[in-house]
């Protein structure tokens, strides 16, 4: 792509020549006279704040990125981990403050309603209730299958449950009266019985009345459920005198969700653990959090839990004593930040946030300071044109206008509607101005890509010699016998059929946000992931090059029934770092990519002719692409220039894409299992048992040219 003849080819030096060669055959009449001091009074100072706004919020939302990048994992998971916490802590040292005041509240059913209100303050809390050191006790829990299975007395309509326990007068044995509500405060049963149970007891009622400090004591197991709970307990202090305790129940399953919904990135995992027991308190997925040993529910293990990860993390902190450092994943190989932070000693239990973040969620971008800034230009846009329009709609209209074409511009949504032509000399020359700048810069973006046009229209930046290393997806394509068919052609007729390729691909590749850097002969190079970042180009490759594959086939059927020869496509596709930017000399650059890894992407298409496949990807490619593309492996090769060996593959479909053009067919996947399956045994070497697998393959796929080529060479290398 050459930007710098470009530039020149485009002869912008006729914008300037434009305005005194019109200006000599337009009225005398001139708008500076009418519009100067309306357009001080508003542009100046619009155009002022618009500028000093774009200034401090872009400022501020770099520093933001560059330092939130590096702490907002660690802080934003234990922030909302202890804020799962601390609401209800508040809400409990309000029932505390409250019995404080007058004890005698709740021993009265209408505090019921006070309990209840506590309870469905945070969807976290499970039971709400404040017991005294006389023994009584009070509560409202919710109810759901398990509590209702639990008794046969409990009404099936319930929802709800409120109970109490009269205080010690002399005996062990007291009443708790149970009452049930299916919608509060509606009655649907109630009934007592006797019960010996002392609140007082209880070790974090104990912790409590010593320490007079909000006590977090669990998990174990809740004896109307069996699920495990965290108690909170806030002491009851009237006048300096323990006199009892505000409790509630968490249920680990709402922390769970908690943690499931409140990652510090995508594919993150954050956990809540108590280091000294070597136990789990909650993880995003509740199934992994408990386990079944001998008929009862315990917590699971950092050393044995379900997931690849946690274990390798805690293998490596436990050797190292390192609370924050990097690793490997033992499932992806992907580089993951692992954290370990305590909670303030201030909480009261030894816990942990364990965060194991993957490096590559985090890319920061400034989408909502852009769209800040478009609501703001619409904004105060609207508003002064609104003041325009009352003071001349005449001399408004043509201003639009103008507006609207440079708006276009600046999106490269260039507008073809009919100008309205305006009387006014300056009006005029503007007009002139911006259809012969929209006509140059329609020209311009034919040969630039409209990302790298977006940028210089939008930042104003000059071109210059630069690149920088990004990690980018890279595509190259060639056509099946191109040279034969030139021969054989008219040339007329040989460039009407390339123009119509090159459209059709093209087209392809743009809709998965791709770039086409350059045509080459018959063939075409394109790039994913630059100018503009996107963190799914290597999928976007993938479907681009699954979507050019598709459309030839259908353009060749429509051509043969046109007795044309068809265009056999061939595509070869890679991912790696490389170089992208503006190279070449101070008057002519180019925006292009370079590197081993578009050497390799170049020789894969090479690759195709070898064993008759259309799409040919490295295994780079299958490993940021993962399940969601269907491809199948061909073998080891060890393409020029580079020493090391590769697994290629074949890109048969997209397994996740909704749509029928892309997405894999039953028979592929078979396909590519069986393929798998051969290959496995013909990378070890054993070929005696890659060659019957390859056999299989053909009897159910007679013309695949895989299996083929690599049953033949099964059999040059099996020894007679």
């Amino acid at each position: 792509m050459d930007l710098g003849n470009c530039l020149r080819s485009l002869g912008f030096s006729r914008f300037k020549a434009a305005f005194p060669m019109n200006a000599q055959s337009i009225g005398a009449m001139r708008l500076s006279t009418v519009m100067s001091g309306l357009f001080v009074l508003l542009s100046i100072p619009v155009l002022i704040f618009i500028l000093a706004y774009n200034y401090r919020q872009n400022a501020a939302a770099i520093n933001a990125t560059l330092n939130d990048v590096v702490a907002n994992t660690k802080q934003a998971s234990i922030g909302n981990a202890e804020n799962l916490i601390n609401p209800v802590a508040a809400t409990l040292s309000l029932l505390a403050a409250v019995a404080a005041e007058d004890p005698s509240v709740f021993r009265k059913d209408e505090s019921r309603n006070l309990l209840y209100q506590s309870l469905i303050s945070a969807r976290q809390i499970d039971a709400a209730f404040v017991s005294f050191e006389d023994g009584f006790h009070r509560v409202v829990t919710r109810m759901d299958d398990d509590r209702r299975r639990s008794d046969p007395k409990i009404p099936p309509s319930a929802n709800w449950h409120s109970s109490y326990i009269d205080s010690f007068g002399g005996s062990p044995r007291r009443l708790r009266h149970r009452t049930f509500y299916d919608t509060w405060p509606h009655v649907v049963g109630s009934y007592d019985l006797e019960t010996i149970e002392d609140i007082r007891a209880l070790s974090g009622y104990q912790a409590a009345k010593n320490s007079r400090a909000l006590i977090v004591e669990g998990p174990w197991p809740n004896p109307d459920t069996g699920y495990p709970v965290i108690t909170l307990r806030v002491p009851i202090i009237k006048e300096g005198a323990f006199i009892g305790c505000a409790s509630a129940n968490i249920t680990l399953d709402m922390l769970s969700e908690f943690l499931a919904s409140h990652r510090a990135s995508p594919r993150s995992t954050t956990i809540i653990a108590n280091p000294v027991k070597g136990t789990i308190i909650a993880y995003p997925d509740q199934k992994k959090s408990v386990r079944l040993e001998n008929g009862r529910l315990e917590l699971s293990r950092l050393d044995t839990i379900a997931d690849d990860n946690v274990r390798e993390a805690y293998r490596l902190q436990s050797e190292a004593r390192n609370d924050a450092f990097f690793f490997r994943s033992p499932q992806s190989g992907e580089e993951i930040s692992a954290s370990f932070t305590p909670f303030p000693g201030s909480f009261g239990q030894p816990w942990e946030v364990v965060i194991l973040t993957p490096t590559d969620d985090f890319v920061g971008t400034l989408n909502r300071t852009n769209r800040q800034m478009i609501v703001l230009i619409a904004v105060l846009t609207g508003l002064e044109l609104l003041l325009i329009y009352f003071f001349s709609r005449r001399l408004s209209r043509p201003i639009e206008h103008v507006s609207r074409e440079l708006r276009s511009v600046e999106e490269l949504t260039f507008s073809h509607t009919a100008r309205a032509s305006s009387n006014i000399r300056e009006i005029k020359e503007l007009q002139t101005a911006v259809a012969l700048f929209e006509t140059s810069l329609r020209s311009f973006s034919s040969f630039v890509p409209l990302d790298v046009v977006r940028k210089l229209i939008k930042t104003g930046t000059p071109l210059s010699l630069g690149v920088e290393q990004r990690f980018m997806t890279m595509l190259f394509t060639d056509l099946k016998d191109f040279s034969t068919l030139a021969e054989q052609m008219a040339p007329n007729d040989l460039l009407a059929q390339l123009s119509v390729y090159f459209e059709v691909v093209s087209h392809a590749i743009a809709e998965e946000f791709g770039t086409v850097d350059k045509f080459i002969g018959d063939g075409i190079m394109a790039f994913w992931g630059a100018p503009i970042h996107r963190d799914d180009h290597v999928l976007g490759g993938c479907c681009g090059a699954m979507r050019a594959t598709r459309r030839m086939e259908q353009l060749n059927a429509d051509w043969s029934k046109q007795g044309r020869p068809p265009l056999h496509l061939r595509i070869g596709l890679h991912c790696a770092d490389v170089l992208v930017g503006n190279v070449g000399s101070s008057e002519r650059l180019s925006y292009t990519v370079m590197g081993d890894g578009v050497n390799v992407a170049a020789r894969l298409e090479g690759i195709n002719k070898i064993f008759g496949t259309t799409i040919c990807i490295s295994d780079s490619v299958v490993d940021a692409a993962g399940l969601n593309i269907v491809a199948r492996p061909i073998r080891k090769v060890q393409v020029k220039g580079r020493k090391r060996e590769f697994m290629i593959y074949e890109l048969l479909g997209i397994r996740t894409s909704d749509d029928p053009g892309l997405r894999a067919s039953e028979d592929t996947v078979r396909l590519s299992e069986l393929t798998r399956e051969a290959s496995f045994y013909f990378e070890r070497g054993e070929l005696d048992q890659a060659a019957p697998r390859y056999k299989d393959i053909l009897r159910a796929f007679p013309d695949d040219p895989v299996a083929k080529s690599l049953l033949a060479m099964c059999s040059a290398e099996t020894p007679a």
